[in-house]
């Protein structure tokens, strides 16, 4: 019952002029308290306002909720977190996006074996859950995105009992989303690590690397020809030691990246002493 435990902390800065390519520029780290961490997480713009959305992972109930906070310009911080959705089992990677005039969350909820939109019914407070994927299929950080009019999304398809799996590229039809294709099953680069970053002609996927270590690196991908001839190929790659921090220390791992219009934010691993998972397990 050791005390040393994996955690990870939130950090954001304002957008540089070169994006996720800059490693100069240092991050600012979200403190977490001590009854659980903040991580996976995904900003959007809304009404002049930049919100932030993330699993907090709670070490009392042993899995992670959606929480939301909302950035002061005034004062270049997030707000507290306050828990918006929580279920019977983990959530986490809260992909936030509009879409036909509505907003949507579709969260990580492979644990259910199923996967969710959640609809806003009060943003950013209040969703209502909507099933859009049969059960029996295990689906991990699905990264919705649109091209055009069409509607897409990544996601690692699971292995039963195995956190491998393969990318595989989804399109939605007006109720479900339908399989396309494989993508890879070299699980240095199929799994999603944050939303598709579009510019113009421009498609780039975030990578998280899986392959030994969870959260080793990510890779920024360019894309081509979505649905027919697709290829990729990776045009960046950001480590842990190209983290820049204000508070000097280099984080263990990394596994997510967003930004929006103004901000950028990732999430860091590390490792450390908890007492208050220790007084949990004991009582």
């Amino acid at each position: 019952m050791g005390l040393r435990i994996e955690t990870w902390n939130i950090a954001y800065r304002k957008k540089a002029d070169t994006s996720f390519r800059n490693t100069e520029i240092p991050f600012t780290v979200i403190p977490n308290g001590h009854r659980g961490w903040y991580a996976d997480p995904f900003l959007f713009d809304y009404k002049d306002e930049t919100y932030l959305f993330a699993e907090y992972f709670s070490y009392k109930l042993g899995r992670g909720v959606i929480s939301v906070s909302k950035y002061d310009t005034e004062k270049d911080k997030f707000t507290d977190f306050s828990e918006i959705i929580k279920e019977d089992y983990h959530l986490s990677y809260p992909v936030v996006f509009s879409y036909n005039n509505q907003i949507y969350m579709m969260p990580e909820c492979g644990e259910s074996n199923n996967l969710f939109f959640y609809r806003a019914l009060d943003f950013p407070n209040k969703w209502e859950k909507i099933s859009v994927i049969d059960k029996k299929m295990r689906l991990a950080d699905t990264t919705p995105f649109q091209v055009g009019e069409d509607l897409f999304a990544l996601a690692l398809k699971q292995k039963a009992d195995s956190a491998d799996g393969e990318l595989v590229l989804m399109k939605y039809d007006g109720s479900v989303f339908q399989p396309v294709k494989t993508i890879t099953k070299d699980m240095s680069v199929a799994r999603p690590g944050g939303n598709m970053i579009i510019s113009g002609d421009s498609v780039i996927r975030v990578a998280q690397n899986c392959e030994g270590d969870y959260g080793r690196e990510l890779s920024f991908i360019s894309v081509k020809n979505m649905e027919s001839d697709y290829q990729e190929k990776v045009v960046f790659k950001l480590t842990p030691n190209d983290i820049s921090l204000n508070n000097g220390k280099t984080p263990a791992g990394i596994h997510t990246y967003n930004s929006s219009r103004n901000l950028e934010v990732v999430d860091l691993k590390y490792y450390k002493k908890s007492f208050y998972r220790l007084l949990l397990r004991l009582f």
